[in-house]
């Protein structure tokens, strides 16, 4: 686990392997790249390849929903990790209690074609826990720790904002993927269908 040289919630400077990576506040600023990351974290679009056509228009409703403050995909959600300054990920996590809410809400905005979909989809979270969402990292600097230190700020969140349950989901049809968790403490719980896809719930437990 890499050290916390600095504690804060407002931002984190992590030594990883000698390299110092920087934890801090999303901004309105960093919109378009936190929308590329929920895209990306939703396997719809990585990275480094032009974005399709017919995502801009996603990409762009994305983009005007981190700006605001009251949607669940929004930058006052988000931490960003930055390498010798360069942003080069992103974690959306909140409190399980506002999810069904903003969820609906937030769906009205950007897939309002999905809204049935939408409708008979189980929760991912529940009132009482923190939730982390969306987490990606650029190609070139993932497998440094990137991920897990954004994994350890968002259960440091949680905890700070008085929650002894962490929650995230895993696609079930990634065991490798359950496997990481769990080697980070969480447990793998009951299974959930959410937007045709089936997850396991993951929480992690404050001692």
């Amino acid at each position: 686990m890499s050290n916390i040289s600095s504690i804060g919630l407002k931002s984190y400077i992590y030594d990883s392997g000698g390299a110092n990576i920087t934890l801090r506040d999303a901004t309105p600023n960093d919109a378009p790249f936190l929308a590329n990351c929920v895209m990306a974290a939703m396997h719809l679009h990585d990275f480094e390849q032009p974005m399709p056509s017919h995502l801009r228009d996603l990409h762009q409703r994305l983009t005007n929903s981190q700006r605001q403050a009251n949607t669940l995909y929004t930058y006052t959600h988000s931490r960003i990790a930055l390498a010798s300054g360069q942003v080069v990920g992103s974690l959306l996590s909140y409190p399980g209690d506002i999810y069904r809410q903003r969820r609906r809400e937030t769906f009205e905005r950007l897939w309002p074609q999905f809204m049935e979909l939408e409708q008979r989809s189980e929760q991912e979270t529940e009132p009482g826990e923190f939730y982390l969402d969306s987490m990606a990292v650029l190609p070139a600097f993932r497998h440094r720790g990137i991920a897990q230190m954004l994994i350890n700020d968002g259960i440091a969140r949680g905890i700070a904002q008085g929650y002894s349950r962490i929650a995230l989901v895993a696609d079930a049809a990634m065991p490798q993927l359950q496997r990481y968790y769990v080697s980070l403490g969480f447990e793998p719980k009951e299974h959930r269908r959410a937007f045709d896809t089936d997850f396991v719930r993951m929480i992690y437990t404050v001692k």
